[in-house]
């Protein structure tokens, strides 16, 4: 669930991006250049990416000495923490928690599932109401033409489409035109001209890949509002391709088309999400056409460079993953220890990246002293807590955060560390002795 949560992080942040951006900017860029910008959000919706976490922590290596790095205390109580005792595993409540939300997720991800399933099925009905009559050889080479034109390689179909029909592209691998316009008219050119940027650029599959967005982050506004800007900054964005070059009173014959296709449709039926329509929205439509009046520069090299650069520092949201805790202790560790050491609210140090077990912060660490203080770069000091430190009453201490062990080692070759959260004064060596995080137990001693 956490992964859920940072990839609707990163879709929300790159939203907020694109909201700040259009209000700054308003209508002084083209709507081809929003249309880049809410793609990408889309992406950091469904896409995980927490392997980039791995690769930037690799750059910061490089570039920062290791010995100027400091420990990083992780809050275990808020961190998915489990201990694998022999074959049994222990979770904390924490991943318990996440467990039950994720099962209330998934209800909902289904019954919405269901629902879009259903307006498919609805959708994918009318249009074939619409497929009775084959191709004509007209028509399979007026749209070669403009396949071409467009650079479109895949099979596309156009049919005819009944009389109060709005002209819509439905599917993605061979695509279906549905136009009721008189084959070969120019009208018929300009709708078919405005579905061929739609097929070129997958806009069907975007749609789509929105609508998956909304879904797996129903419950996140911010999601809601970048699949209806989609919509809108899909259709500006394809007049200004589909018009490119015109003059104005070609212009203002396809500003008549979108208000004619816009009185067509008795209700909206694009929400579906599969299919593209050439006017979905009469609400729109006024800032559509107005949108398309204004000549705007367009640079795509310029747009994608920009739209890069803003990916990249979205991306620095992949730091907000935070991994599983796993733990591995003795087959043999008591069952209250272990659950103990689930509910106490410890720390895990990470110095240079490389996580310290929690459960057995021993492991792999030299015990020097009966009487121990560890920092957290791994330096070891001796501690007595019978009084024998000297604590300089003049002395401003400075203190550094680490643990205190407490090793006692049996007759039967057994032994018994005790551990503590401490703070130790870097300039007199008076440790300061917290709450105890923990009893290790082992049959053998190994330190």
């Amino acid at each position: 669930m956490e992964y859920l949560l940072v990839m609707s992080l990163s879709g929300s942040t790159m939203m907020g991006i694109y909201l700040l951006l259009k209000r700054l900017l308003k209508d002084k860029v083209s709507a081809r250049l929003y249309y880049l910008i809410t793609r990408a959000a889309i992406l950091f919706y469904l896409i995980p990416l927490p392997f980039l976490k791995g690769w930037y922590r690799k750059i910061i290596w490089a570039v920062i000495p290791k010995g100027q790095m400091k420990g990083v205390q992780i809050p275990v109580r808020w961190t998915n923490n489990i201990i694998h005792v022999g074959e049994k595993a222990f979770v904390n409540d924490y991943a318990i928690v996440q467990i039950s939300v994720v099962g209330v997720w998934l209800l909902i991800v289904c019954i919405l599932t269901v629902r879009y399933g259903l307006i498919y099925a609805r959708v994918r009905h009318r249009i074939l109401l619409c497929i009775g009559t084959v191709m004509t050889e007209k028509q399979q080479s007026f749209l070669e033409v403009w396949k071409r034109k467009y650079g479109v390689r895949r099979s596309v179909i156009l049919y005819q489409g009944q009389k109060r029909d709005q002209t819509i592209t439905f599917g993605i691998c061979s695509p279906v035109i549905i136009c009721n316009r008189k084959v070969g008219s120019r009208e018929e050119e300009l709708l078919v001209r405005h579905e061929m940027v739609h097929i070129r650029r997958l806009d069907v599959l975007w749609k789509l890949l929105a609508r998956l967005a909304a879904i797996l982050h129903w419950w996140n506004p911010a999601v809601w509002i970048l699949r209806r800007e989609l919509e809108r900054v899909c259709e500006y964005s394809c007049d200004e391709i589909a018009m490119e070059g015109e003059a104005g009173a070609e212009i203002k014959n396809y500003l008549r088309l979108l208000i004619e296709e816009a009185r067509a449709v008795p209700e909206r039926t694009s929400s579906a999400g599969w299919q593209s329509s050439f006017a979905d929205d009469v609400e729109d439509l006024k800032e559509r056409m107005a949108n398309l009046m204004k000549k705007r520069n367009w640079n795509r090299y310029v747009a994608g460079m920009l739209v890069a650069a803003l990916t990249f520092g979205n991306s620095m949201t992949v730091f907000a993953y935070r991994d599983t805790l796993h733990q591995s202790v003795p087959y043999n560790t008591p069952e209250e220890e272990v659950l103990q050491s689930l509910q106490s609210d410890t720390f895990c140090f990470t110095p240079d990246g490389a996580q310290t077990n929690v459960f057995d912060p021993l492991q792999g660490t030299e015990i020097l002293y009966e009487k121990q203080f560890v920092d957290t770069e791994g330096n070891i000091y001796l501690y007595e807590d019978d009084g024998t430190v000297g604590v300089y009453r003049g002395c401003s201490h400075a203190f550094v955060s680490g643990t205190v062990t407490d090793h006692t080692k049996k007759a039967d070759g057994s032994c018994e560390v005790k551990e503590y959260r401490a703070q130790r004064c870097s300039k007199c060596g008076y440790v300061e002795r917290g709450d105890r995080i923990g009893v290790y137990k082992y049959d053998v001693c190994p330190h």
